[in-house]
């Protein structure tokens, strides 16, 4: 299944184009080419989005982050990294201002913004997403297929603070 990213970082509109089983692709409207020069983790990655203007991919446990403003740098020092989640990565979304990082069995938030400041907070360490495609932005929360059945995680007043409730 091939999943891309529509961004824009430098004022040319591009395309990031990852597909589970190879490098991933670019295209910025008449270039279409492979990345090249990436770490093992970012082969074969399953998911991308654009998080604080840095490129996050999903692969295994794995999540790789590109150094800000770029989609091909990943050196530590201009501020890329990989994260490890201790469980396979079931799904990834953007979601006010955090980056929400699903597995089968838990949900992460990676609120911060650059690789200094970076924290992995845990929503819920007792449920997670078993469908990739099921997560959705609907109203104003954001939907996904737990193991017991459609969920929400939703947002209250005070930012951070979560609630999970069943979808009736």
């Amino acid at each position: 299944k091939v999943r891309f990213l529509k961004y824009d970082f430098d004022g040319t509109e591009k395309l990031i184009l990852v597909d589970r089983t190879g490098k991933p692709f670019r295209f910025d409207g008449t270039t279409f080419e492979q990345l090249s020069s990436l770490p093992v983790d970012v082969l074969g990655a399953s998911f991308v989005v654009n998080f604080k203007n840095q490129l996050f991919f999903g692969k295994s446990n794995l999540l790789t982050f590109t150094a800000p403003y770029t989609d091909n740098d990943f050196t530590a020092a201009a501020g890329s990294g990989t994260i490890s989640l201790g469980a396979v990565i079931t799904g990834l979304i953007v979601f006010r201002q955090q980056l929400i990082i699903f597995t089968e069995s838990s949900i992460f938030q990676l609120v911060g913004n650059t690789i200094a400041d970076f924290q992995l907070q845990p929503v819920t360490t007792d449920i997670g997403c078993v469908d990739t495609d099921t997560i959705q932005e609907v109203g104003g929360d954001i939907m996904f297929l737990g193991p017991d059945g459609l969920r929400l995680l939703s947002g209250t007043d005070r930012i951070g603070d979560f609630g999970l409730g069943v979808v009736s």
